[in-house]
């Protein structure tokens, strides 16, 4: 059996695909399919070749030093694969680097150097520096006096919003829920629905219309009633606001 048999026999006892080996090793599945038809030509050279059947066979759990002695009898080492190799060991090999000049013998040399030079010129300056020293002119100072700051004018205070002015034969009805609130029904006189729904506990609806409201509350103690930002009680569930804004019971 040659090698690329031995390498499906291997895949096949392990169930896999070409596809799902070639997941497991990073390995193209083209290649694999080469390899397992013994062509090992694409892998690069025996050294990448032997890199793919040792990875093959740790995916498949199979002994890979048994695919890798027949396959280097099968395909034996060329003298270019080897020279390789040889060049690859010798790159390793430990390189020398020239000595590093030690930077505290230069710094050290260097500050003998700067006293030396100091020493020289401190017992060579002239009698008269001295004295053209203690003639300096003195510096004039000039102070800048400090911009003032002016207080800015405090923020008028915010005036609360006016309420909305409604115009005489326009009534403004405004429901707020309490409790577990309520469904509320409103229509006009016609019959029109002018607005239908539970108000949650909390929720509030404004309904501004012209006209008689026929309102309709399923829980009424839950709900307050407004007309004209006017707090009102009506007189039962069921209830008609007239255009100028009084509440009666619906004939």
């Amino acid at each position: 059996m040659s090698i690329g048999s031995e390498l499906t026999a291997a895949r096949e006892r392990a169930d896999m695909t070409i596809e799902q080996l070639s997941a497991s090793t990073r390995i193209r599945s083209g290649l694999l399919a080469a390899m397992e038809a013994d062509d090992f030509t694409r892998c690069g050279g025996n050294f990448y070749a032997r890199g793919h059947i040792r990875a093959i066979a740790r995916v498949v759990k199979t002994d890979p030093e048994v695919l890798l002695a027949k396959f280097d009898e099968t395909h034996p080492e060329p003298d270019a694969d080897r020279s390789r190799r040889d060049e690859r060991a010798q790159d390793r090999r430990p390189t020398l680097h020239p000595a590093r000049p030690r930077w505290a013998v230069v710094l050290g040399a260097i500050l003998v150097g700067l006293m030396g030079w100091g020493m020289v010129r401190l017992f060579t300056l002239p009698s008269d520096v001295e004295a053209n020293a203690s003639k300096t002119t003195p510096t004039p100072v000039v102070t800048t006096p400090a911009p003032k700051v002016t207080a800015k004018p405090s923020a008028k205070p915010k005036l609360p919003a006016k309420p909305p002015v409604v115009k005489p034969g326009i009534v403004k009805l405004t429901l707020t829920a309490r409790g577990d609130g309520s469904y509320v029904t409103v229509r006009n006189s016609k019959g029109v629905r002018l607005f239908q729904g539970r108000l949650g506990p909390g929720s509030t609806q404004t309904i501004v219309h012209k006209g008689e409201m026929r309102v309709s509350l399923v829980n009424g103690g839950n709900i307050t009633v407004r007309i004209n930002n006017k707090l009102s009680i009506p007189p039962a569930k069921r209830f008609t606001i007239t255009p100028t804004g009084e509440l009666t019971e619906p004939n």
